[in-house]
Parts: C-alpha cells; structure tokens; sequence
C-alpha cells in the first residue's frame, strides 16, 4: 500500500470486533428486571444486571484495583479548514477492558459466548477529548457506543465521534505546507489509580472515497503522558499526532508558473536597451500583470497568518524590482541624452572607461542586445559615448537583477516538501474485500 505496512492480525482481529458490533449485534434496548423472559439472552442479561450491578462504580471487585483500558483509534474521514486552522475528524474508537461483573459459564447458558448490551447499563469510561476546539453551532460529540460483552468480562465499544482540533499551521513554503495537529485524550474524573490508558493501534481509512481531496495524512504518531493534579492525584494523557500535507494540484500550476513567467518577463526586459520602445511598453505590462495577479492570488492564499508564504514574498520582491527597473530605464534615458551631447575631446572619465570596456570581445557581445529589438538595424555607434555608458549601466542592471532573482528563488520558492515526518502512516485498513 505505497510503503504502508499491511494490517497486522491484531489489527485485523480489532476490525472484526468492528464490524461485528456495527453489522451484527444491533443495539438492544435497556433490560428490564422483573420481568420473566423465555429468551435465554434476555435471562443472561437480567442474571448480570439485575443483582446488584452499578453501572456507575468502577468494574472491580478489589476498588485497589484498576481497570486498565486500550484504546484503538481509527480515522474514517478528514478535513482540514484553512480560515480556522480546523482540522475535522470522523473516528471510531474501539475501547477494551475488563468487568469482573459480567463473566459467565458459556456452558450454563447454552453456549452464549457474546452479547450485546446497551451501553446505558454498563460501566463506561469517562473517555474525553480534551483537545477538541469549542464551537457553539457544532460541538464536536460521539454517539452512543455499541456495546459487545464476551463471557469472560471483556467488553468492546466502538464511538463514533465527529471532532477537531487546533493545529500548529505554517505556510512558509505554501503550497508545498506541512501541518502539525496533535490530539489529547484521557478520563475527566477518574485517576491513574483507578483508570488507566494505553493506545493500541492508530489506524487510516485507505479508501480514496474517505480522504480529503486537498489534504492527506502522511504520519500517525501514540504517545502517552502522565500529569500531576493539584490534589496530587496521577491522570494518564493519550496523545495523537498527525501530519498533514497539501496534495499538490490547482494551487501549484495556478501560482507557481505565473509568477515564473513574470520573473522571466522582468529578465527578458532588462536585457533591452533603456532607449527602446519595447522596454517601456513591456514595463508597462509588466506592472499591470503584477498587480492583476496579486489581486487574483487573494482567493488561493490563507489569510491573516503568522507566516507568509515565501512565493508572496517572491512575488512582493518581483513587484518592487519592476518598480526599479522603471525608474533606472528613465534615469539611464536621461544620463544618455546628457552624455550624448559632450564632445569627444570633452568625454568624462565614465566614458572613457566604457569605451576601453566595450574594446574587449567578450564585452562586445554582452553588450551588442540590439538584436532583441523589433526594429534592429547594423549600424555602429562607436563615438556615442553616452550610448556606450547607458549600455554598460543596462548590462550591469540586468546582471543584478538575475543575481537578485536567483537569490529570491533559492531563499523563498519552495520546490517539493521538507520536515515530513521520518515515520509514516504505519497502519491503513479497508472494508472493502
């Protein structure tokens, strides 16, 4: 399953347990003592129930001793909303223990090996969600669990739960985001003496009808804490780390490659010559193009973060080096214009240096970018020492700005993903045959 590992046979065996309790023991209604019943199930439960089981008390005899819980955690659907930094789950949990009060002779009561009992007559565990984020119009809740009691005491309940929690994003290196969202479990009342935790599998839906379109779960991470109360009582934390990765897709062709082209284009303009009309005119679309794609690029970004993505930041440097590049194309056209009308006896230092510089072959041909202009012609200019000076400044200029642009997208444009994770998803199950 692209480098996953395969379900395990105690994972496979915690599926069964699954389907056989949402499939095959539907929930039974609350049992009623007193009343006779000819079914020899019915007479089980009312034997378990009916003398003198508390379903508020803890399932031990010994109350010294503690009941000691596994917790399996499967991911049946996700979603992560950007605008809250949200990340929405659908999650069965498959919870175990032991009830010393409901163990019985499988021989006594005609082979009866497991039953389902309504979970409003057992001892639960106050199991909560201690990470979910608060929302009055949809408070993240678990359903009633189904309930299967086997004749050894173990009992098996699987909750579905809708819930979420608050995750540490960054969006530097959008769209090509990492985020880390982590989860805490543990009982509300009950001590580590009394109740405690460990988790057993941690478990991803495979089917692609399950997954999120934009977001996919590349780690699965179980630890377990212990915390000190003020009344110095122990509780036991389960914790679940996720990892979330955008899936590449619209974002990436629909940013990316305009904002390449519009570096390249600020590239190609500044190899013109200063005096050329092309220069002007492609500036000119150059800013238009700039500020409609920031306008555009407002509907893909997340708003309102701590951390800007570095392709905003490209984009932001690429608007202020056009705004350059216009100001030193009107300055380089002034600067010829007064170098154009000294004499030749008369020439500044500046232009003598550029006449030596452009005696050179390898300059020459830096400087020859006449051939990109619509209306090039041969003609050679080789006393204009103010065309030489401006063409010195153009090449130097362009210099700089690749110089500043490769720069740019070595620091800011992130090209494929960083700081995943060096475990992935360990577990992927499926109910499909």
């Amino acid at each position: 399953m692209n480098g996953h590992c395969t379900v395990s046979t105690k994972t496979a065996v915690l599926l069964g347990w699954i389907t056989f309790i949402l499939s095959h023991v539907p929930q039974s209604a609350s049992i009623s003592c007193g009343k006779d019943s000819v079914n020899v199930e019915n007479q089980l439960k009312q034997s378990l129930l009916c003398n003198g089981y508390r379903s508020e008390a803890r399932p031990r005899k010994d109350p010294a001793q503690t009941v000691n819980m596994t917790v399996s955690f499967f991911v049946m659907g996700y979603e992560f909303d950007e605008e809250d930094d949200l990340l929405e789950l659908n999650v069965w949990f498959n919870l175990q223990w032991n009830d010393e009060f409901l163990v019985w002779n499988r021989t006594k009561w005609n082979g009866i090996e497991r039953m389902a009992i309504n979970s409003d007559d057992i001892w639960l565990p106050d199991f909560r969600h201690f990470s979910s984020y608060y929302n009055p119009e949809e408070l993240p809740d678990c359903t009633n669990p189904a309930c299967s009691v086997a004749w050894n005491g173990s009992v098996y309940c699987v909750p579905r739960c809708n819930m979420n929690a608050k995750c540490a994003v960054s969006y530097n290196r959008w769209p090509f985001d990492v985020h880390q969202c982590n989860l805490w479990y543990g009982t509300w009342v009950n001590s580590m003496n009394e109740v405690d935790m460990h988790t057993e599998e941690l478990c991803l839906q495979a089917e692609p009808d399950f997954s999120s379109s934009r977001w996919s779960i590349v780690s699965l991470e179980k630890n377990r804490a212990v915390v000190k109360s003020s009344d110095e009582y122990m509780y036991t934390i389960l914790k679940t780390d996720l990892t979330l990765k955008r899936k590449n897709g619209f974002d990436t062709v629909a940013v990316f490659c305009p904002i390449m082209v519009l570096a390249f284009l600020n590239l190609y303009i500044v190899w013109l010559r200063s005096s050329c009309i092309e220069r002007k005119l492609l500036l000119t679309l150059s800013i238009v193009c700039h500020f409609c794609f920031l306008q555009q690029i407002q509907w893909i970004l997340p708003y309102n973060r701590d951390t800007v993505p570095g392709l905003l930041i490209f984009l932001q440097s690429s608007v202020i080096i056009t705004g350059l590049l216009v100001f030193v194309t009107l300055l380089n056209c002034w600067v010829r214009v007064v170098l154009s009308r000294e004499l030749t006896s008369n020439e500044s230092w500046f232009g003598r240096i550029a006449g030596q510089f452009s005696q050179n072959r390898v300059a020459e041909l830096i400087l020859a970018a006449d051939y990109l202009e619509l209306n090039y012609q041969v003609t050679k200019e080789e006393n204009d020492h103010g065309l030489q000076v401006a063409k010195l400044v153009d090449r130097v200029v362009a210099i700089a700005c690749l110089v500043i642009y490769v720069l740019l997208l070595l620091l800011h444009v992130p090209f494929g993903y960083q700081d995943l994770p060096s475990s992935r998803v360990k577990c992927m199950f499926s109910f499909a045959p």
